[in-house]
């Protein structure tokens, strides 16, 4: 019968006369969110508000141009001139929705990302194992070319290992890898080679790079992953071959209309896209993509944690990602890392490490699975330390021995039952013992590591190469007291 200005605001309509020539039914789709009918159920709500005076309840109309929208609506019957009559007030809620969305999103990561930690600390140790074993197995066969190939597929497959952990904690929180500044132009012209590889002969791969330096708070790695995750993610939307374009710019974010997953922060960006003219996504599936473990690739093919990984490392950084599709015509993803200017960036040859030494000082290895514990103090001793091994910490401590001719060096997991590494490390000093420490860590974001008396610990995180640990074995035991 009428309506105020709001309402036309609303809905989109020019004049009141426009929008009271529509029958109500008309703003509404044909059904609602819940797949009821809406004229079904729209007489039920009416109903509702008539048996108990007034009626509040969420429903989806239609703007004039088709669009639908989330609204919360008050329906309250009331009399004027002897006539019964509903006076209804909507409330645009989609504000209110994306928030709600975006909520529900971060509580999922939180709990996949504690699955994830649970899944990375257990599987982590198997994998120093598998790595460990492995490659003190292929140095004892040089010459045996036949069984060092088996050897190599086995080491192979387990960095694969390795490297699908790092995905699972990427995409759910960010990761505990300390981040440093490196230039994004120099790694991304690096890894050109190593992309065109991947694409395969029947693609062609144009890269559009700025002129550097690009300054960006992450690591090689981290970066490496990302373009390597777009980049394959192009190809296979593309089995007929096509062309696959990566830039990089320099960009300036004035406010969230950029259209990244979450706002961004105004400011200077570095922004790395990857362009395919594959089959595109629909919204549907646009709205999942980062979604950990969503794929729409044949099963065997794809984790689907490319994406929530890329998500995973721009987030970490300060940074977001943007996805535009097409169905029919291909899809852009847009990954957005805050600039760091006037900040040095670290340098390759600055990260060289030189071939681990040996030595002969007695160190005390504490760690509670017997497998992991093994292949540490067979590293160890092979080259030419003196190793204890231990449980737990109420063993360490039972064990230890200061002194000059005593254990210079605990080489202690993080978690273990008893007593934990960081609690070891506070019962020592609390006997006035302060021996070098280093932990060793299946999941870099372990709680009990927060409760270490040493301000800054140093932690190697599981899975290590023998190579790995030595090199701070022995930077540890080099470092002046």
């Amino acid at each position: 019968m009428d309506c105020n200005e709001a309402t036309l605001e609303m809905l989109g309509y020019r004049s009141k006369s426009d929008l009271l020539r529509v029958h109500p039914s008309e703003l509404s789709p044909k059904t609602q969110p819940d797949g009821r009918d809406s004229f079904e159920k729209a007489n039920e709500m009416m109903a509702l508000a008539w048996a108990r005076g007034s009626h509040r309840f969420e429903w989806e109309h239609l703007r004039v141009t088709g669009e639908p929208f989330p609204v919360e609506v008050l329906l309250t019957a009331v009399e004027e001139g002897g006539r019964r009559m509903l006076h209804v007030v909507w409330r645009d809620v989609t504000d209110r929705k994306r928030m709600e969305e975006r909520l529900r999103h971060t509580q999922k990561m939180e709990i996949v990302g504690q699955l994830a930690g649970g899944i990375a600390h257990d599987f982590n140790n198997l994998l120093v194992a598998i790595l460990g074993n492995g490659e003190l197995l292929q140095k004892k066969l040089t010459e045996n070319p036949e069984l060092r190939v088996y050897v190599e597929e086995m080491l192979k497959a387990g960095q694969r290992g390795a490297a699908l952990v790092r995905q699972l904690l990427l995409f759910s929180r960010p990761y505990d890898t300390p981040l440093e500044v490196i230039d994004l132009v120099t790694v991304l012209v690096d890894v050109r080679r190593m992309l065109e590889r991947l694409i395969g002969e029947d693609m062609a791969l144009v890269t559009d790079f700025c002129d550097g330096p690009l300054p960006v708070q992450s690591t090689r790695s981290h970066v490496e992953q990302v373009v390597m995750n777009l980049v394959t993610n192009a190809r296979d939307a593309m089995p007929q071959g096509g062309t696959i374009r990566v830039g990089l710019k320099r960009t300036i974010v004035m406010n969230d209309s950029i259209g990244a997953v979450d706002e961004l922060s105004p400011g200077a960006y570095a922004e790395v896209s990857v362009t395919d003219s594959g089959h595109g996504m629909d919204e549907e599936v646009r709205a999942r993509a980062i979604h950990p473990f969503f794929t729409t690739k044949e099963v065997g093919r794809g984790t689907g944690l490319g994406l929530s990984t890329v998500y995973g490392i721009a987030k970490q950084s300060g940074g977001g990602l943007r996805i535009d599709s097409v169905v029919g015509r291909g899809t852009s993803v847009r990954v957005y890392l805050p600039l760091r200017p006037g900040v040095g960036v670290a340098r390759d040859s600055e990260r060289a490490e030189a071939p681990p030494a040996g030595g002969t000082e007695r160190i005390l290895v504490v760690e509670d699975d017997v497998i992991v514990g093994r292949v540490v103090v067979r590293v160890l001793e092979a080259q030419g330390y003196r190793v204890e091994l231990a449980r737990d910490g109420r063993e360490a401590l039972e064990l230890f021995e200061p002194g000059e001719s005593g254990h210079a060096l605990v080489v202690s997991d993080v978690v273990m039952p008893n007593m934990n590494g960081p609690e070891l490390l506070r019962e020592l000093r609390t006997r006035g013992l302060h021996p070098r420490v280093l932990f060793m860590s299946g999941y870099t974001r372990d709680l009990a590591l927060g409760d270490s008396p040493d301000p800054t610990p140093r932690v190697l995180e599981k899975p290590f190469s023998p190579n790995a640990l030595l090199a701070l074995v022995r930077e540890l035991l080099d470092r002046r007291a």
